[in-house]
């Protein structure tokens, strides 16, 4: 068996918490210069794993061309200013044409990424908050590359939101801070790891951190049309939509498969119509014989 298959194997059979499927290029996108320690932590959570090399970029400072060198990109926001000088727009424009020019658009938004920095952790697992971190980049990885938008609550997503509008989803919003710090990991996600913390509220539920003030992802059906299914969520499953900490476009079985395209389903409303003519011809052609 050859390198690359086993560690497919290898990364399939442990969700994604071996060595990555193949080499990837990551760019690690600060939106300005706010908590950039924390988020060089988060980019050393990543760049630790073997076959990821990751490229830290300022994106306020210079305007960059090269986006498509790279496999994956994270973009960091927790700046907490207007954050749409030129060089930061014509980047979050050069970040949407990487994403929407891609045959493979997967994509990761995590409202509470500050909570996975080690400054911000509580006193829990924080091997687990790592293997949740390089859990996105396996992913991604395994599924051909992709984008993570990361910020905290809406003071933090002014700039990260401009990505979002050119890439046709919603936006971060809201301020969610209350005890338990903590959001529900769905354990259908394929972004489930194990040994994370016990949930306060739940103890038969695992959480991941969620003890900085964190906002809301964006989730359900997007103006793209993708649909981003809830990963973490404050709650129960029955309001994981309205309370979602991180989503994704890889689905879940908890909240089913991703809609059709609507290239598909205009396929299919043809495919109903001419079995529908059909069926019409044949009672006509019944009635008169």
């Amino acid at each position: 068996m050859n390198k690359k298959l086993s560690a497919l194997v290898l990364a399939t059979t442990c969700l994604g918490l071996s060595a990555t499927v193949n080499a990837s290029e990551i760019m690690f996108g600060f939106v300005g210069g706010s908590y950039s320690s924390q988020g060089y932590d988060i980019a050393s959570m990543i760049d630790s794993l073997d076959g990821v090399n990751v490229t830290t970029r300022f994106l306020n400072s210079q305007t960059y061309d090269d986006f498509d060198s790279f496999d994956q990109l994270w973009i960091y926001d927790l700046s907490n200013k207007t954050d749409k000088n030129t060089y930061q727009m014509a980047n979050y424009q050069g970040i949407a044409d990487w994403y929407n020019n891609r045959s493979k658009q997967n994509l990761i938004a995590d409202g509470r990424i500050l909570s996975s920095s080690s400054n911000y952790t509580s006193s829990g697992n924080r091997g687990a908050e790592n293997l949740w971190i390089q859990n996105y980049a396996q992913q991604l990885d395994m599924f051909g590359g992709g984008l993570v938008l990361g910020t905290d609550h809406s003071v933090y997503n002014s700039g990260i939101n401009e990505i979002n509008k050119l890439i046709g989803i919603a936006g971060f919003e809201g301020n969610y801070y209350s005890s338990p710090y903590q959001a529900v990991v769905d354990p259908l996600s394929p972004f489930y790891v194990g040994s994370l913390d016990e949930c306060d509220l739940s103890p038969s539920e695992q959480c991941i951190n969620d003890n900085s003030s964190t906002g809301f992802a964006p989730s359900g059906l997007q103006e793209n049309g993708q649909f981003l299914t809830p990963v973490a969520y404050h709650g129960s499953v029955n309001d994981a939509y309205s309370k979602v900490a991180v989503s994704s476009t890889i689905g879940s079985v908890t909240f089913g498969t991703q809609v059709p395209e609507p290239a598909s389903l205009a396929l299919l409303g043809l495919g109903l119509a001419g079995i529908g003519l059909r069926r019409k011809k044949q009672a006509r052609a019944d009635k008169n014989g």
